[in-house]
């Protein structure tokens, strides 16, 4: 498959270039997840979730995206990517609170870091009130991430819906719990369903009539 995109002269090949070193970013964010882990740390909330919304890897995803839409690539734009614009922020976010309600009854028992536990930690809340609490940022970040889009954008309209389409597919991945976290028999009967099982084929005649 052969993508084709526009770069204006003006873009040099370090400004081309510089968005993708947010695999460093990303890999940072890793490694103080590690260290909490190592030292059996549980972070404030909001540091955790600062951390929290770059290690869920959606600005990363957003940026190779913006790269395979096959649109005029625009020095603003880099700029915003590279800078993490609030329409990588908000997706990302809710990525990452989507991910942590649907895995925290597994995260809680393995002694994991997570939103649920940060926010129960710190605040002596139930999981039933850290995961309103989160759902509630959730809709926040809805807000927020509509404004963005609709208040007049710096990238276009192909990339301002495929950041909105990745958080459209959080709610959908974890709408029946972290299946990657935290695997149970829907999860896997969708995977059956998709790579192993064989496609029944109907052996009755289709009836063209009327078309």
């Amino acid at each position: 498959m052969y993508v084709f995109i526009e770069i204006s002269i003006s873009i040099s090949i370090n400004e081309l270039l510089r968005p993708f070193l947010q695999w460093a970013d990303l890999l940072k964010t890793f490694l103080q997840e590690a260290k909490w882990c190592y030292e059996k740390q549980t972070p404030k909330f909001e540091e955790y979730l600062e951390n929290a919304w770059l290690s869920s890897s959606g600005p990363l995803l957003l940026v190779h995206a913006y790269f395979f839409l096959g649109q005029n690539i625009t020095k603003e734009e880099l700029e915003c990517l590279e800078n993490y614009h609030n329409l990588l922020r908000w997706p990302s976010l809710i990525f990452r609170l989507c991910n942590d309600i649907a895995s925290a009854r597994a995260e809680i028992e393995r002694g994991d870091t997570s939103g649920i536990v940060c926010y129960m930690h710190e605040t002596g809340m139930s999981e039933e009130s850290a995961t309103k609490y989160l759902s509630n940022l959730i809709d926040e970040a809805w807000k927020k991430m509509n404004e963005e889009g609709f208040k007049g954008s710096p990238f276009g309209k192909v990339f301002v819906a495929t950041a909105f389409n990745l958080a459209r597919q959080a709610h959908c991945h974890y709408q029946d719990g972290d299946c990657h976290g935290a695997p149970h028999e829907r999860s896997w009967n969708r995977v059956t369903s998709l790579l192993i099982d064989p496609i029944q084929l109907t052996e009755t005649p289709i009836s063209l009539v009327g078309i």
